[in-house]
């Protein structure tokens, strides 16, 4: 839907709301029955209000199409975390991350470091990071968000690439996205997550194309994209500048991090979406 057609949709529907409310608060409230009939109409209005920020989000509705050519040059560091994933699981996602075909190095984040799973690591050429003796029991460790930031100080990629441990990358997805960073504002690519455990027909709306759809293409109009975790690419520079910003106003400590073998970078085959598996499955 263009723009034009979703701003029509949004004006009618609200001036259609507005003028049902509107008939609800003057003309149809039964005071003799007030306790059921105040939650109603209050119900009601919230409801309203809900579907007008949602048009206010659609409003600038961003459509983006293909992206350019990406940098040669741009250098990569793919995360993939873990904290107590099945192996398997893990090593299938970084086997598959190594086959991304443009340059870059792959790293396996583990938070519960297991001795086998760097063992597996090592075997297939990935680097494997996990916290260092310095994270004691004191230092908050901030789960996902800290394993993260750990791996920050050790790699030197320009851009990142994270996924968690069962979102399987496709060898093209680098191509497809490195490209937007060609705009030096930009500091974030969020791509969408699919499950390849759901029906096709998605019954739970378990691929949630409402928010990958109209909801973060309206944020992205705003400049407002979320961030979602994984299958997102990010600029260093934006990143670092954000922890610097947050180290001066917390004065917090570094804590060094614990690498292990150096990776190589991989090339191969078609496609650019991530395989997950959705809760459940």
């Amino acid at each position: 839907m263009t723009r034009f057609w979703t701003r029509l949709v949004v004006v009618l529907t609200v001036l259609t709301g507005l003028n049902y409310i509107a008939w609800r608060w003057a003309a149809s409230l039964n005071w003799d029955a007030w306790w059921i009939a105040l939650p109603l109409v209050a119900a009601e209005t919230y409801s309203l209000i809900d579907v007008m920020l949602f048009g206010m989000t659609v409003w600038k509705l961003k459509i983006r199409k293909g992206a350019p050519q990406p940098p040669h040059d741009a250098t990569v560091d793919v995360f993939i975390t873990t904290y107590n994933e099945d192996l398997d699981m893990v090593l299938t996602t970084a086997l598959a991350a190594q086959k991304i075909r443009h340059p870059h190095s792959t790293w396996i984040l583990d938070d519960g470091a297991r001795p086998e799973l760097k063992a597996l690591a090592e075997q297939h050429g990935l680097g494997y990071v996990t916290r260092s003796v310095d994270w004691t029991k004191d230092l908050p460790r901030h789960a996902k968000a800290g394993n993260l930031n750990n791996a920050l100080m050790v790699t030197h990629g320009e851009f990142l690439l994270i996924l968690d441990a069962d979102q399987i990358p496709e060898p093209d997805i680098l191509e497809k996205t490195l490209g937007y960073f060609n705009n030096r504002r930009v500091a974030l690519v969020q791509t969408p997550q699919y499950f390849s455990n759901v029906p096709a027909s998605d019954p739970l709306g378990s691929q949630a194309p409402l928010f990958y759809g109209p909801i973060q293409q309206g944020k992205d109009g705003w400049n407002a994209a979320f961030f979602c975790g994984s299958n997102a690419i990010l600029r260093r520079e934006a990143l670092m500048q954000a922890r610097a910003c947050w180290l001066r106003q917390g004065n917090r400590k570094e804590h060094p991090a614990r690498p292990g073998s150096i990776p190589g970078s991989d090339q191969a085959g078609p496609e650019v979406r991530r395989r997950g598996v959705a809760p459940g499955g």
